[in-house]
């Protein structure tokens, strides 16, 4: 079998985890203090990870892991206090891992809490992503799987090379971007600059702080008040451009390609799509 449908399995089941009886189960748990203005560093090379923000002063680490024998015991996961914060590591000591077929069904998911101010930096190689309630930056990256995020108040970067990307009720910047996936963000009050290569995106926003939104492969939807002031440039090589908002001074005005000022101008929006339509709409 091909590494690459080998991984792909092994994402699969990582990520939604299986009804089959799994031969062996493991647990892990472990509490490290956080001093204020500290940082999460988490790397894994399988697992599906939540990071969710608390009162508490502490990094809270608890994983549940099944698979076979021969997975848990090849699988090491170590935490411990850095002068930057806490680094949480889950590796497996068997190089060829990834390519045997004989392990069955695995499935390994961590959740963490760590302190609402804690930046928080987190890589996994096979697994969605779940963060939420930090007012710090963020930056996430799976390999594989989806990824959501959920009231972030610092810029948050998130990214995966095959998965949708959700994000809601934030307030900082945001950078996204997707391999093969749909994005969807709702009520995010910062800046926004979000990729796709293959999948739609829906924007539903409070205000226009600067929109960047674009698809290889899908259609864009972007939905603003009725009173946003915005400078225009929406173009789609396979498809419609629509706008509810008139511009006051269009400077292209095309079926595929709307430039101008909404409102008299201000912040940008660019979307931009290879194929598919782009609607622009009052909320």
């Amino acid at each position: 079998m091909p590494t690459s449908t080998a991984r792909l399995m092994l994402i699969i089941a990582a990520t939604l985890g299986t009804s089959v009886a799994l031969a062996a189960h493991r647990t892990y748990d472990k509490r490290l203090s956080a001093p204020p203005g500290g940082q999460l560093t988490f790397r894994a090379d399988i697992g599906s990870v939540s990071v969710i923000g608390s009162d508490t002063p502490q990094v809270v680490i608890h994983a549940d892991l099944e698979g076979s024998e021969s997975f848990l015991s090849d699988f090491n996961i170590s935490a411990g206090q850095t002068p930057a914060g806490v680094t949480v590591s889950a590796r497996t000591t068997h190089e060829g891992w990834f390519e045997r077929h004989d392990e069955g069904p695995t499935r390994v998911q961590f959740t963490v809490e760590v302190p609402r101010n804690y930046r928080v930096d987190l890589r996994t190689s096979a697994g969605g992503l779940d963060v939420r309630e930090l007012n710090a930056a963020v930056r996430a990256v799976t390999s594989g799987g989806s990824i959501h995020a959920q009231r972030l108040k610092g810029s948050t970067n998130l990214s995966t090379s095959g998965g949708a990307v959700d994000v809601a009720d934030s307030t900082g910047d945001l950078e996204l971007y997707t391999s093969g996936g749909s994005i969807h963000i709702r009520n995010d009050d910062g800046r926004i600059d979000a990729h796709t290569s293959g999948g739609s995106i829906r924007a539903d926003l409070p205000a226009n702080h600067g929109i960047n939104l674009s698809t290889s492969g899908g259609s864009i939807a972007v939905m603003l008040p009725r009173d946003t002031h915005a400078s225009l440039d929406a173009e789609t090589s396979g498809g419609r451009v629509t706008s509810d908002f008139p511009l006051s001074a269009a400077e292209v005005s095309e079926r595929n390609h709307l430039r101008g000022a909404i409102g008299g101008g201000g912040a940008r929006i660019s979307l931009h799509t290879s194929a598919g339509d782009i609607r622009l709409e009052p909320r």
